[in-house]
């Protein structure tokens, strides 16, 4: 049986979508409808890996009623749940569509603290499962209270074991594990803001501070900004990658899905980072064109990804 690709994350969620025909603040109201999924960066990278049939495991903490909701959803639809139990209920997140005018707002709930004992639990159960996987994806940022060093122990035994490693996260947690040279850093024009404190207002900045992530250690560094162009760093090359206008429905989990595409990509043998990278952004695409996140339609997320322009950005640009 061939290995699974570990989306490696900590706060999974059962995920609520209302929508609205209009949402007037201080007022009663009703939602037209109602839809019940999952969500968290790594089950959102790893419904979108199984949707494009690969082979894939996620973890994170999960407890309650909403954890075995969310645990029989994402087996239903082909990864292979590794949660380690906790205590405490799996948090809820929330997704307000007001139709008419297409504001979307998230109301995202904290997870619960889910102790030392679990915490020791899940390091333990997930170095085996990085040193095992066929590829280890990092997926969302470290809640508050837990180290920033807490993905270096999984990043350090996938990259013993000659596990390629794909990290979508930012801050401190993304920092301490930069230097352990990571396939691919993936992150948006915010995140990456608020990695360096550097604002990003124009394309040679945005570079410019990418490029601290390949001089930190990343081999690729991926940086999104919604529908707007992307940008791909690799040893000496930056391109620019715009992806397709479309009409959104609701972007929530398009980057997850970015990241997924990428990674079933280079897994299939795309010709370059760069096919691969250009597919992670056609499921992102795809996503938006959705309600629910990460149940696009992997023949429309090819479709688009070869509408994906590309263009060579000097490297005198993107230098530091």
């Amino acid at each position: 049986m061939a290995r699974d690709v570990v989306c490696l994350g900590l706060t999974p969620a059962v995920q609520r979508t209302l929508v609205f025909d209009h949402v007037e603040m201080g007022e009663v109201n009703r939602a037209r409808e109602c839809r019940q999924t999952s969500a968290g960066k790594a089950v959102n990278a790893a419904l979108a890996l199984a949707a494009l049939g690969t082979p894939v495991s996620v973890t994170g903490f999960n407890g309650g009623p909403t954890g075995r909701f969310l645990a029989s959803y994402v087996r239903a639809r082909g990864v292979r749940p590794r949660f380690t139990p906790m205590a405490e209920p799996t948090r809820t997140c929330t997704t307000v569509i007001a139709a008419a005018s297409g504001v979307i707002t998230e109301l995202v709930e904290e997870g619960p603290d889910p102790g030392s004992a679990a915490r020791a639990t899940f390091v333990l159960r997930n170095e085996r499962l990085s040193a095992r996987a066929r590829l280890l994806a990092i997926c969302g940022t470290l809640p508050p209270g837990t180290p920033d060093d807490f993905y270096v122990p999984f990043v350090r035994a996938a990259t013993a074991a000659r596990v390629p490693v794909v990290v979508d996260s930012h801050r401190a947690g993304l920092l301490r594990i930069l230097p352990f040279r990571p396939l691919l850093v993936k992150l948006s024009v915010r995140e990456l803001e608020k990695t360096f404190g550097t604002p990003c207002g124009d394309e040679a900045a945005l570079l410019r501070t990418a490029e601290r992530l390949r001089a930190g250690g990343a081999q690729w560094a991926l940086v999104t900004c919604g529908g707007r162009p992307a940008y791909l760093l690799g040893d000496a090359s930056a391109v620019r990658l715009e992806p397709p206008a479309v009409a959104v429905v609701n972007a929530i989990g398009s980057g997850d899905c970015a990241t997924a595409g990428f990674i079933h990509a280079w897994l299939a043998g795309a010709g370059s980072v760069e096919e691969a990278a250009a597919f992670g952004l056609g499921c992102g695409t795809a996503n938006a064109l959705t309600l629910l996140p990460a149940h696009f339609d992997p023949d429309e997320a090819r479709r688009l990804a070869a509408r994906v322009r590309r263009q060579a950005v000097s490297c005198q640009t993107a230098g530091p």
